[in-house]
């Protein structure tokens, strides 16, 4: 009797913990279960080599403190809006299963006005149940927005950093010779797109799908509570049910993080698969490759459905599970539910129900379905929202591994920064930002190498001590056979490779006064402008339209003239002309409103890379090397499809018009005359600088070539000789007696 008393009491409190307890064991109940995921772990281990002992709880709320580096202003706003939406429709849904209870009521007892009006007030409802949903889709989606706003600004900045850091390299280039325990990034691109835009969207939603059922759960019990003095303890019960079938339910759950990650590890290889055929068609059409390309091709496609057919056959059996219970058992258990009081009190008073109780009964009978199935397929939505949790997860760790790789080079990078700042830095350069920094660089108008041994990334030596130093007005030959050396002292040179000990690097501060032209021109997606002045912007052209100084006193105004002009030195001038003649035929073409026409040919917008040869595409670069005019500039192989004509008057025009030190990597013989130093690789792993004679070097390259040249005609004129006498002893011997049958 004291525990009854205790009980009545205190019921409502009871009840409502109850209700708290069973939705709290519901929800962390309907997880993968242990063994089902130790047995996915074992079958899919073979097709990843995914680290899951990576997925920590932390990995969620490092990618949330991302979305907070920009400001949350916005996000915060929305997240209120949202939250403030997801109760007052909590609230409509109670409402309108009330309002369903007594139209039901008032058309069993035929008053039909009635009827009408709150046939009329159900409509009224309507109106802002319907506003409520759609700005909850609303606000969900700018949320989302916002999130991926703020989270692609942050990547980006530590993937491209104003700082000029080269980041991506060293993250596509040495991340599979660093710490074996760090994780290789090899989908930058998908991380930085697909993988941002999915968690964006996840996140977004995960107050709907967490907070929506809850209140629902809550509500619909303590309206459910509250409608008879017995109904309460039925629903405690119809709540014990639901947990037990959750266990049952979690027998069938898959792994929802695990099923995520390898989709996205699996769809990322069959489109970079994809990617490469598309960047490489012309030698894949030369080489009739087809057959190879296309069962590269299957194999990857077939790997991913292979895995497709697994997860969908668990899902299957999860949502039939799923299904069953939630729309089916619960639906049952809670309409048995409803129907005992209506039959116990039809016992009570023998079966004889006046009308005024038979209205009520409906009413209340209609009304408590409604919660309760309200209820159960609110439950239904929160079980399965764990499903989208633990695919954040999933997102999250891809995007705090990338975010953490970009971190370390960068923090690399910056702590180099820091150990190269002295008084010689700030005398030559000031404020602006360094050609590159480290504690083995320094600062001058040269370019040295002293003891540096170029090592490679792998560890590999290729020259154990590089020595030799120009000056502005020195121009450098490097010469040797391939793989000797020769890019990676560009690459040294450019800050991609770090300087080994016990190597000092001397260069210019500024990074205005380097410049690298490959062999393969890079073109962006822009206009004629653009190609020329990359890789400033428009408005740091518009800032440098101002007086310059060439080389022989003469001044010179970098305007859109000046750009013109250096087109036609290298032969480009065509081009102005073809954009000129495109933008005149859309001048005579009627057009809509919204289509602009450049005013000048310069500012039009083609596909350069596909529209240009190799040898356009070189002399497009060239001009953009005289637009900066750097005081180095390393030309590497940057003029191999230009004819020599125009590819010495390019040379003279550099070295001697705009006063540019040239680095030249090259094969043919006219360019030598431009260059006073020579720096030659033997392939032995080692380098040897010494002054550059061209004529003398001319001299005995013609002289060595003249030698080879008789050599071949001695060897052709000893295979003549040993034939003559071959012939002739075959002739002094007898002939051999033929016998005739």
């Amino acid at each position: 009797m004291t525990l009854l008393s205790f009980y009545a009491k205190r019921r409502n409190k009871i009840l409502r913990a109850s209700y708290v307890v069973l939705l709290l064991l519901s929800l962390l109940g309907g997880g993968a279960q242990k063994s089902q995921r130790k047995l996915e772990g074992k079958r899919s281990r073979a097709l990843t080599k995914f680290s899951w002992n990576s997925i920590s709880k932390s990995s969620l709320l490092s990618v949330i403190d991302l979305v907070k580096v920009n400001g949350t202003r916005k996000i915060t706003g929305f997240l209120a809006l949202q939250l403030v939406l997801l109760v007052t429709r909590a609230f409509l849904t109670l409402k309108v299963a009330s309002l369903d209870g007594r139209i039901v009521s008032t058309l069993i007892s035929r008053r039909f006005k009635q009827f009408a009006f709150l046939i009329c007030v159900w409509m009224g409802i309507g109106i802002p149940a319907s506003l409520t949903n759609s700005l909850l889709t609303w606000s969900e989606r700018m949320l989302g927005k916002n999130i991926r706003l703020n989270l692609t600004e942050k990547l980006l900045d530590d993937y491209l950093p104003e700082s000029g850091n080269s980041t991506l390299y060293q993250l596509l280039n040495t991340s599979k010779n660093s710490d074996p325990d760090e994780a290789i990034i090899e989908d930058p691109n998908q991380r930085i797109t697909t993988n941002v835009e999915q968690f964006s969207k996840a996140l977004a939603s995960l107050p709907s799908q967490l907070l929506k059922p809850s209140l629902d759960l809550l509500l619909c019990a303590n309206q459910l509570a509250s409608t008879s003095g017995s109904s309460a303890e039925g629903v405690l019960l119809l709540g014990i049910i639901t947990h037990t079938s959750t266990i049952l339910l979690k027998q069938f759950t898959p792994n929802f993080t695990k099923y995520s990650q390898m989709t996205n590890e699996l769809e990322h290889g069959f489109h970079s698969s994809h990617s490469n055929t598309i960047t490489n068609c012309e030698e894949i059409a030369f080489s009739r490759g087809h057959r190879r390309e296309l069962d590269h091709l299957d194999t990857r496609y077939l790997e991913l459905e292979k895995f497709k057919r697994l997860e969908y056959r668990r899902f299957a059996i999860y949502d039939f599970t799923m299904s069953f219970i939630v729309k089916y058992f619960w639906g049952a258990s809670g309409l048995l539910l409803c129907s005992i009081p209506i039959f116990t009190r039809a016992h009570m008073s023998n079966y004889q129900i006046s009308e005024h109780d038979m209205r009520d009964i409906s009413a209340n009978f209609i009304t408590n379905r409604r919660l309760l199935l309200s209820a159960s397929s609110s439950l239904g939505r929160l079980i399965q929202s764990k499903k989208n949790v633990q695919n954040l997860v999933g997102y999250s760790v891809k995007l705090v591994e990338f975010e953490n790789a970009l971190s370390a080079i960068n923090s690399r990078t910056d702590s180099s920064a820091v150990q190269s700042v002295g008084p010689g830095v700030v005398a030559i350069g000031g404020t602006a930002k360094p050609l590159i920094s480290g504690s083995n660089i320094l600062y001058g108008d040269e370019v040295t190498f002293d003891h540096i041994p170029l090592i490679t990334p792998t560890g590999n030596t290729l020259v154990a001590d590089l020595c030799f130093s120009i000056k502005s007005g020195d121009n450098l030959l490097i010469t040797g056979p391939n793989g000797c050396g020769k890019s990676s002292l560009f690459r040294i040179l450019g800050g991609l490779w770090k300087v080994a000990d016990p190597g000092k690097l001397t260069i210019p501060y500024s990074k205005d006064d380097l410049f690298y032209l490959p062999q393969r021109a890079y073109l962006t997606i822009g206009t004629l402008k653009e190609q020329i002045i990359y890789p400033d912007s428009i408005e740091t052209f518009n800032r440098k339209s101002s007086r310059y100084q060439r080389a022989n006193g003469t001044d010179l105004v970098k305007d859109e003239a000046y750009l013109v002009e250096l087109l036609k030195i290298v032969q480009l001038g065509h081009l102005v002309d073809d954009c000129e003649n495109i933008i005149n035929d859309s001048l005579e073409k009627p057009r809509d409103l919204e289509d602009s026409v450049p005013e000048s040919p310069l500012d039009l917008i083609r596909k350069w890379p596909t529209l240009l040869s190799i040898g356009e595409q070189q002399r497009l670069a060239l001009a953009r090397l005289y637009y900066h005019q750097p005081k180095f500039a390393v030309l590497d192989e940057c003029t191999s499809s230009i004819s020599p004509e125009l590819e010495q008057e390019c040379y003279r025009y550099a070295i001697e018009e705009l006063g540019i030190t040239v680095i030249t990597v090259c094969h043919r013989t006219s360019l030598w005359k431009f260059h006073q130093y020579l720096l030659n690789f033997d392939g032995q792993g080692n380098a040897k600088f010494t002054r550059f004679d061209p004529e003398l070097r001319l001299k005995w390259h013609d002289e060595l070539i003249d030698i080879d040249s008789r050599l071949h005609k001695m060897e052709g004129l000893k295979k003549q000789l040993g034939d003559l006498e071959r012939l002739k002893e075959g002739h002094t011997t007898k002939p051999k007696k033929l016998m005739y049958l």
